[in-house]
């Protein structure tokens, strides 16, 4: 079977893409697979470290005010679509994936003029543009939540939720975890994550949190992204209290696996893979996110009793250490909310996918 995939810019967008690949390498140990990108871009070192080819498109995001990037966007789209052809018409897959991100609109624009199925995959509670304008021609349509906003061929969309990898199924336990990273057994964990490319609020809370704990309460695991990885290393130095700080984490399920409670952005991605996991969470949403559908996912973890949400113009150290106080010190509410993280988990999502893709693979096969 031969597959492209395409999408990215974000964990967001890759991390289901990494799930489904996994999911299709086990159906079919003679998988050609290819992901198509922009160089680069976080999918590039995705696509290196699972060993995947890439081939890469030119794209740029499209801006919402009328300017003169639109008129460079345009052009970068066009030269991207014929980028595309080319690397379709050599690879002749049999399906084409898009998981999203503007990089994924000229593969999948391409694939639906020359006659290859597209399946799309939609993180978030609104379809995002890319997948928007896919959408009326593609062949499927797997959605993360039932109530998902936009407009898409309800006939070929079905709700799924969103692909995790296959180490969050299958993490180490809580005491393993914590031996690998060097923690303390009984010393309550946090883990804070900005994503990829880490969360300036984030981070200063947190620089400003962890100089206002006593020695025994707690220990941190704080992933900050490269920019404020330097500043935060000298804040952890200072600290009076354990704290573990990478750029970037690459073994999150381990992290997450030894982690109480978690403190991170509300992407799809990272909302799934918490809720798999089955942990208590203080959701920050990124408030220029795209339709703001990283509020509209906090807001779904904290009305089920899963999370706690903190607006990002609230999030600040004193914050941070007052929630971080009432959780770990209130076991009955962290077993709560990790039941109810748990419910709003669907483990089947990449099964479902890579079924659906290895059908229309068949069909197309004479």
């Amino acid at each position: 079977m031969r597959v492209m995939i395409t999408g990215g810019g974000t964990g967001g967008h890759t991390s289901p893409a990494v799930a489904i690949i996994e999911d299709l390498r086990k159906r079919d140990p003679r998988l050609m697979v290819q992901w198509v990108g922009c160089r680069g871009g976080i999918e590039e070192r995705v696509a290196q470290r699972i060993e995947v080819p890439f081939r890469s498109v030119l794209a740029e995001g499209w801006p919402r005010t009328m300017s003169l990037r639109r008129l460079r966007a345009g052009a970068k789209l066009a030269l991207g679509v014929a980028q595309a052809i080319l690397r379709i018409t050599r690879f002749r897959p049999q399906v084409v994936v898009g998981v999203g991100g503007y990089v994924s609109l000229p593969l999948g624009f391409a694939a639906q003029r020359l006659g290859v199925p597209t399946v799309l995959h939609e993180q978030n509670k609104r379809l995002g543009m890319a997948n928007r304008l896919l959408a009326p021609r593609a062949a499927r349509i797997f959605l993360s939540y039932p109530d998902t906003l936009g407009d898409y061929p309800r006939d070929r969309a079905s709700v799924v939720g969103n692909p995790v990898r296959a180490g969050f199924t299958r993490p180490p336990d809580r005491a393993t975890a914590r031996d690998a990273l060097g923690l303390e057994a009984s010393t309550p964990v946090v883990l804070v994550s900005g994503g990829s490319q880490g969360a300036r609020t984030l981070n200063e809370a947190t620089r400003e949190a962890i100089a206002q704990f006593k020695s025994d309460e707690v220990q941190v695991l704080w992933m900050t992204g490269n920019a404020d990885a330097a500043t935060a290393r000298a804040a952890a130095e200072a600290a009076p209290i354990s704290v573990q700080v990478f750029s970037f984490i690459d073994d999150m399920v381990t992290a997450c696996a030894a982690a109480d409670l978690m403190i991170g952005r509300a992407g799809a991605s990272s909302t799934a893979e918490i809720a798999m996991m089955g942990k208590p969470s203080i959701l920050v949403p990124y408030p220029h996110a795209t339709d703001n559908h990283q509020e509209a996912n906090a807001r779904a973890f904290d009305e089920a009793g899963a999370a706690v949400l903190l607006l990002d113009d609230a999030c600040t150290g004193a914050a941070l250490v007052q929630l971080l106080r009432d959780l770990l010190g209130d076991a009955e509410r962290l077993t709560a909310m990790a039941q109810a993280a748990r419910s709003l988990a669907r483990p089947g999502a990449a099964e479902a996918i890579g079924e659906e893709i290895l059908t229309l693979a068949f069909e197309r096969t004479p």
